[in-house]
């Protein structure tokens, strides 16, 4: 018996889909491969196909090539979106786009890095090696008034335990002048000057005692500077001045160490230094649950000002430069990297 041909042959005529704005074939194909699986509610049907039917309408086949068409931009959609998420951990996109909103942030500006204030860095072969003048220098206004402070009153580039421009100027200027003062008043030789009855002998005396005391207090000057150095810090103690640096930044002038703004800038802070720590150690999978855990803490913080103030949470994402996407929706934490094997 032969095979049924419908007389109209326009009922085997394929629709043109060329008239779409963009050609989602080759937009698809400069997208990165995902594991990207349909939702259930679409795999009720069988599979598209764009070849004819036997017997189908055309208003069946192009009800069927529209759905298809719709299942295809639906997918291409997710693969964007997921080739253009950002880090959950980091809060930006990686690469060179995403290490601009970092380092635009207020956050990467008066936070110091460890290095940079030792001086050395670590190479590969477990060697300290000093740090060029370019890694060196510094655009932060907090380091570089503190850089003009030490240039006039004295006292090393950055200080330990909270001090700021007041205590300096105390310690290195104030000071130093009072010690002297203060000895010399009690010098014998003095004494003899101001009866009148010295000679030329005494006065020799007296100055030579008065360089010696000043020779004395710019060398406890100078020991003190030592020990309020920032560069004798360990690396704990340059996470306390980066938390206080903080604090001051986004506290406000009561320093409310308990506001969203503050303890999502300091989570910020501490998952950074987590994630930097895990690149060259990936087996630490203690401080890698706990960088988990950070940055869920944070999520939960800022979902929160969101909640109670939209307007401080648009504009607490770009000083501590984190993407609104890195902190919406589920967060997914990536587990340990694999190491590529050739």
């Amino acid at each position: 018996m032969a095979a049924f041909v419908p007389a109209c042959s326009r009922c085997l005529t394929r629709p043109s889909t060329s008239s779409s704005a963009f050609n989602l074939a080759s937009l698809a194909s400069a997208l990165p491969s995902t594991s990207y699986v349909a939702p259930p509610t679409l795999h009720h049907h069988a599979p598209f196909s764009t070849s004819s039917v036997a017997a189908e309408s055309r208003k069946r086949r192009t009800a069927r090539l529209k759905r298809k068409s719709n299942l295809d931009q639906r997918i291409l959609k997710v693969r964007m979106l997921d080739a253009s998420k950002p880090d959950p951990v980091l809060g930006h996109q990686l690469g060179q786009e995403g290490e601009k909103i970092w380092s635009a942030s207020e956050l990467a500006r008066i936070v110091l890095d460890k290095n940079a204030v030792w001086g050395v860095k670590e190479d590969r072969r477990g060697n300290l090696v000093p740090l060029s003048a370019a890694e060196l220098s510094t655009t932060n206004p907090v380091d570089v008034a503190a850089a003009k402070d030490a240039k006039e009153y004295g006292g090393p580039a950055r200080l330990n335990f909270g001090l700021d421009a007041k205590d300096r100027q105390l310690l290195f200027d104030d000071l130093p002048h009072v010690m002297v003062k203060d000895r010399i008043l009690d010098s014998w030789n003095l004494g003899t000057l101001v009866r009148g009855t010295a000679n030329a002998a005494d006065v020799a005396a007296f100055d030579a005692e008065y360089e010696k005391v000043q020779q004395e207090e710019r060398a406890s000057t100078h020991t003190l500077a030592r020990v309020l150095d920032l560069r004798n810090a360990s690396g704990k103690g340059i996470q306390v001045e980066n938390i206080r640096r903080i604090i001051n930044h986004f506290g406000g002038p009561q320093q409310d160490t308990g506001s969203p703004e503050v303890q999502a800038a300091v989570l910020t802070y501490r998952i950074r230094n987590l994630y930097h720590h895990l690149q060259t150690n990936r087996h630490d999978n203690s401080n890698r649950r706990s960088m988990t855990s950070l940055t869920h803490s944070r999520a939960k913080i800022l979902k929160y000002l969101k909640r109670k103030s939209p307007q401080r949470y648009h504009q607490i994402l770009p000083r501590i430069g984190v993407d609104a996407r890195a902190v919406e929706g589920e967060i997914v934490v990536p587990g340990k990297p694999r190491i590529a094997r050739s």
